[in-house]
């Protein structure tokens, strides 16, 4: 027979909160974000729920979305403390300030023995949840393990104290509760997360605001400064709209090979400090280029509004995604033109709208090829299924060999035989640009560009070495 002290401590059940212990985040958060990911306008009722109380708002949530456990990222140490417990015999509850309809599927996912929750009237936190887990078990009837300062009354009435990813000073205080308090390890908060959680590397795409200048054969030096500062503006706009797709985008990124190592997917960074950070970001962009050019920002207005409309709507609509993503790259441009005051001709627009096209269709070629060896046929939220492919290679290929043709036409212009002394020399550029534009295309249906074509192109040995030639030519047809 066990000992009277083993059948004691099988007798002590464990308590273990959700929000920020066994889920790396918040089930609020989280089905406030999926909410809006999949009905955007219900942003509108977010208030009128939150007026009847934070456990009414909880419940309208948690009844409009689901949470399946496998699109939420829970913590190892606590999991494997979990197991431990069961395995010796003890019961397993999970005590939550979330609503009963986001914690039961956790429940039910970790063969726990119940759950003690938010009901749509009592918010399950601090002291009323203690005064619970008392009436449920006694004082010192339980172990509970927390994550964070309201959690102490919790610990006091406890057996047992467990705290995960505690900082030194609430570990402190916890240990002069229990002296014998026990403390796991969460993930790391390390600054490089939040710096990738921004994607510092789409940053290259913004090359593109230069462009009008060096189509302009400007050399003024000032004008490339206030370039660099849109340049600059554009970033920040740009990773805040990365950092909203990326929050409505969870669920989906977390089922993802590649995406699902994101910091936000992988849970390494906190949710709700990064969409404030997001804001800051967008709004403060947005500021910095409405103070070098009202034009560039209104520009830069229309990039974060068709930013939002393509997070929210637009990625998931067949061949809209990629007019969409070939829009967001004309307006680079075109905020680029606006801020040194440079007039486009239809010539430009029409070459960049097509080749812009191509390229976003790339970026869509890649990904399905991704699927494709990875053995899937689709995604969810997403379009294309991986038998689109022949479809779509065909229409980049196409987009392609169009913008060659308008460059060919452009360079018959009278506008070119006045700007250009030996024009002819342009033609060397259509071979070029047929060998940059067919090698993407390919590259991408065999699955070798990564991520998007401008990120890749500006890290390939071969597109710079086309780059130069192309420049080359410009310089020796003026």
């Amino acid at each position: 027979m066990p000992s009277k002290k083993l059948r004691d401590e099988i007798s002590i059940p464990l308590v273990v909160d959700v929000d920020g212990s066994l889920v790396n985040g918040d089930l609020l958060i989280e089905g406030t974000l999926r909410l809006l990911a999949t009905t955007p306008f219900k942003l509108f009722s977010l208030p009128f729920w939150l007026a009847k109380g934070r456990a009414a708002l909880k419940r309208r949530v948690a009844q409009a979305v689901s949470l399946p456990p496998e699109t939420l990222v829970l913590n190892p140490a606590v999991l494997e403390k979990i197991a431990a417990a069961k395995a010796a015999g003890r019961q397993v509850w999970l005590a939550s300030a979330a609503d009963e309809l986001a914690v039961a599927p956790l429940t039910e996912r970790l063969g726990a023995t119940g759950h003690l929750t938010s009901n749509g009237r009592t918010n399950l936190v601090g002291e009323t949840k203690a005064a619970t887990l008392v009436r449920r078990f006694g004082a010192g009837g339980f172990d509970y393990i927390g994550n964070e300062w309201r959690d102490l009354v919790v610990w006091k009435q406890a057996r047992r104290a467990i705290g995960i990813n505690l900082s030194a000073r609430l570990a402190r205080k916890v240990r002069t509760l229990d002296a014998e308090a026990q403390f796991l390890t969460g993930p790391d908060r390390r600054l490089i997360d939040y710096i990738r959680a921004l994607r510092p590397h789409q940053w290259s795409k913004n090359v593109l605001v230069f462009i009008p200048l060096v189509a302009a054969h400007e050399i003024q030096a000032s004008l490339y400064l206030v370039a660099a500062g849109l340049f600059v503006a554009l970033s920040a706009v740009a990773s805040g709209t990365y950092l909203l797709n990326d929050l409505l985008d969870l669920p989906h990124d977390r089922r993802h090979e590649r995406k699902r190592h994101r910091p936000l997917a992988a849970g390494t960074v906190p949710l709700l400090p990064m969409i404030g950070f997001g804001l800051v970001l967008a709004v403060g962009g947005l500021g910095l280029a409405w103070s070098l050019s009202a034009l560039a920002g209104v520009y830069i207005l229309l990039y974060l509004l068709v930013t939002l409309a393509y997070s929210l709507s637009l990625k998931h609509k067949t061949f809209l995604d990629v007019i969409t993503l070939a829009l967001l790259f004309a307006i680079r441009v075109l905020a680029g033109a606006a801020v040194v005051h440079i007039e486009l001709s239809p010539w430009f627009l029409a070459f960049f709208t097509f080749v812009f096209l191509s390229l976003a269709i790339v970026k869509r070629q890649s990904e399905l090829r991704a699927l494709q060896e990875a053995g899937w046929s689709a995604v969810s939220g997403r379009a294309y299924v991986t038998a689109d492919l022949p479809v779509l290679t065909a229409f980049g290929a196409a987009s392609g060999m169009a913008a060659v043709v308008v460059f060919a036409l452009y360079i018959q212009t009278v506008e070119v035989s006045k700007s250009y002394g030996r024009p002819e020399c342009l033609w060397w550029i259509c071979p070029l640009l047929i060998y940059w534009l067919g090698r993407m295309t390919l590259l991408a249906n065999r699955g070798a560009v990564d991520e998007d074509p401008v990120t890749f192109a500006l890290s390939d040995r071969t597109s710079w070495l086309t780059g130069v030639s192309v420049l080359a030519a410009f310089t020796v047809a003026l």
